[in-house]
């Protein structure tokens, strides 16, 4: 065995697939590449990819990844549990720049909020140490409104031979995502290459598979049908008597559908606002609030399950809070199950834990917020992901959606969807809010997919929000005095204070607008002049765009239209001719070699004496991930020896 033949076992836990080998190809032909694909999927193993080969080919790798806030934790442990190599944070603390050198292999994990802080930040000293970069890696897949370019074009301040971008979902959803190139200048240090990223075109080509381009957009190309379950639930009427539709205290619509007492003055109210619950009062909650009841339905199947995790998404601290105390008084011999990502920050604990035990303990229910949720399902493979409260953005539905645990056994997991039958919970929020915000689902010229699109009577909500806001916008055109008009539209559609729609002028001026770029986003603004809308026309015409958005992956031309791809449309010829040379690839070739040299170390009497040589000879930036790699190998694929714990210590010793 020698140092060439073990190394490529580190790519043993990522994904070999033939779109994520194209990046470092390309990487090496252009010095960057740009991944448009969705939210980011598969970017851990893409990036590993890209890492590995880096480190593969340079002694003392120099790779810096900067993502936002709140993945920082998700890239570290999906960086450790990946490929077992060790990044080092770079966040706001004064120190947390403890030792870095030029002179010797550098791998970082920068905050990007570090880069607002500018010259006085902890990554000053990096900045002004002249370092050059191997390879950087920008993580923006999850900025929903595009990305702070300047950022990265003024206050990053370094070079790389090489760069690869995770393009924004959606990127700006009003103009092309253009600019994105500005960054290749700023960072790369082949000018001539930098200067080239002008040549190429971004348009609906780039879901084209070719290695002709700099770019790459390869969604995974799955069914939309049965994507979406939806739950339904009914309060009595007597439950929710008109005098108390609002309750006083609250003083509007709850926003995203979240519980019943939050919005109604309900007699068991006074239960709900207690700082816990016994499971009596958990039980009387429960019989009151249908929306729980059929939650809990489901829950209780995952958390007497085998092999079933979800993740749960609030956007209300109330909500999850609510649930949090039901489900610590129903399941309080479980408790260890359940872990609440804003209140718990278990990673280290977890990571510990993934080394001295295996296999770890896995949680059954994980609560999140929107913003927390980067850092989910880090050890448990996700099969429901579970929306309490809906947001009010097509871009967060799809970014839930696509959102999985590191372990990828999961392809499909069920999105579950609550709908009420009241029309005041979520079914509001769906068909008013989340609805009139499909402009902002897809992006200007690149395609890609939203789940928005994969429920159920989308395209009857979409005709009624239409004629809705038509009639508000002629309304309080026609009428001087209309409050109950506008506080009733401010809330059915969670339009925000800052609009200022306190006045009939300023409500008409901002619905007209609405109308006008739902009506084109999906064809139909011929509809909208006359003067009584046709229903079943407008929904006819509506159900066939989303027919056609529903067949294949959809973008905005220039003029703010849909327009459709067909699904496999990456899969060109140029393709399948190069994932037929991928069995010669180093990562493929080499893995399959190491697997054979490592089944042979098994069979002899030397075991760890065996590969120690070849491990001597394998640059120090790459001895862990072999390490870490064939204990993965010798434990998951073999069902030989304990924790990775033991295996280092009886690596050390010499003996398995």
């Amino acid at each position: 065995m020698n140092a060439n033949d073990i190394k490529w076992i580190t790519s043993g836990n990522l994904e070999h697939d033939p779109f994520f080998f194209s990046i470092p190809e390309k990487l090496d032909t252009y010095g960057y590449c740009i991944d448009f694909t969705g939210y980011g999927e598969g970017k851990a193993d893409k990036a590993q990819l890209c890492i590995l080969d880096v480190a593969n080919k340079k002694e003392d790798p120099n790779i810096l990844i900067i993502c936002p806030d709140g993945s920082k934790e998700s890239w570290y442990i999906g960086l450790l549990k990946g490929v077992g190599l060790d990044f080092k944070f770079i966040n706001a603390a004064h120190d947390a720049v403890t030792y870095f050198s030029p002179r010797t292999s550098n791998l970082l994990l920068l905050d990007e909020k570090v880069l607002a802080e500018g010259d006085g930040s902890a990554y000053a000293p990096i900045k002004e140490s002249g370092l050059q970069w191997d390879l950087i890696i920008i993580d923006g897949s999850g900025a929903v409104d595009g990305m702070n370019y300047s950022l990265y074009t003024e206050n990053l301040g370094m070079k790389t031979a090489k760069l690869l971008i995770f393009a924004p979902y959606p990127s700006e959803y009003t103009t092309p995502p253009d600019k994105i190139g500005d960054i290749v200048k700023a960072l790369l240090n082949d000018d001539n290459m930098a200067k080239g990223v002008d040549d190429y075109k971004i348009d609906e080509n780039v879901m084209r598979f070719t290695m002709d381009t700099p770019f790459v957009d390869y969604p995974r190309e799955l069914s939309t049908e049965s994507k979406v379950k939806i739950v339904r639930y009914a309060f009595p009427e007597a439950d929710i008597p008109a005098n108390l539709r609002i309750d006083e205290q609250a003083g509007s619509r709850y926003s995203h559908g979240g519980n019943v007492f939050e919005e109604y003055n309900l007699p068991e109210a006074s239960v709900y606002r207690r700082h816990e619950y016994t499971r009596e009062d958990a039980e009387t909650l429960r019989n009151k609030d249908k929306k729980l009841e059929k939650f809990l339905e489901i829950i209780d199947g995952i958390m007497n399950s085998e092999d079933k995790t979800a993740i749960v998404y609030f956007k209300s601290e109330d909500t999850v809070g609510y649930i949090e105390k039901i489900l610590s008084a129903l399941y309080s011999d479980k408790l260890s199950n359940i872990v609440y990502l804003d209140k718990t920050r278990a990673d280290t604990r977890l990571l510990k834990q993934w080394y001295e035990t295996r296999p770890v303990r896995r949680f059954k229910v994980i609560l999140a917020s929107d913003r927390m949720s980067e850092g989910m399902g880090i050890f448990s493979p996700i099969t429901h992901i579970i929306n309490y409260e809906l947001p009010d953005s097509p871009v967060e539905l799809q970014q839930r959606y696509m959102r999985r645990s590191l372990d990828t056994s999961v392809k499909d997991p069920e999105f579950i969807i609550f709908l009420d039958d009241n029309g005041l919970f979520d079914r509001r929020v769906m068909s008013r809010a989340l609805a009139s915000n499909l402009y902002k689902a897809f992006r200007v010229n690149v395609p890609s997919e939203n789940i928005m699109f994969a429920v159920e009577g989308i395209e009857t909500m979409l005709a009624e929000i239409i004629a809705d806001i038509k009639y508000v916008a002629e309304y309080t055109e026609a009428v001087g005095s209309s409050f109950d008009v506008i506080s009733k539209f401010r809330q059915d559609y969670n339009v925000s204070p800052a609009r200022g729609l306190t006045t009939a002028p300023k409500t008409c001026e901002y619905a007209k607008r609405k109308l006008g770029t739902i009506a084109r986003t999906l064809g139909v603004s011929d509809m909208i002049g006359e003067k009584d809308i046709d229903k079943a026309a407008l929904t006819e015409r509506i159900t066939a765009k989303i027919n056609e958005i529903r067949s294949g992956f959809s973008y905005y031309d220039t003029n703010g239209e849909i327009k459709t791809v067909p699904r496999g449309t990456a899969r060109t010829p140029e393709f399948k001719q190069f994932a037929g040379y991928l069995d010669g690839n180093p990562f493929n070739l080499g893995l399959k070699t190491a697997q054979e040299e490592l089944k042979k170390a098994l069979k002899g009497k030397k075991e760890f004496a065996y590969i120690k040589d070849a491990i001597s000879e394998i640059p120090d930036a790459l001895k862990p991930a072999v390490l870490y790699n064939i204990w993965i190998y010798w434990h998951k694929e073999l069902g030989i020896g304990g924790s990775y714990a033991e295996f280092i210590k009886a690596y050390n010793e010499g003996v398995i």
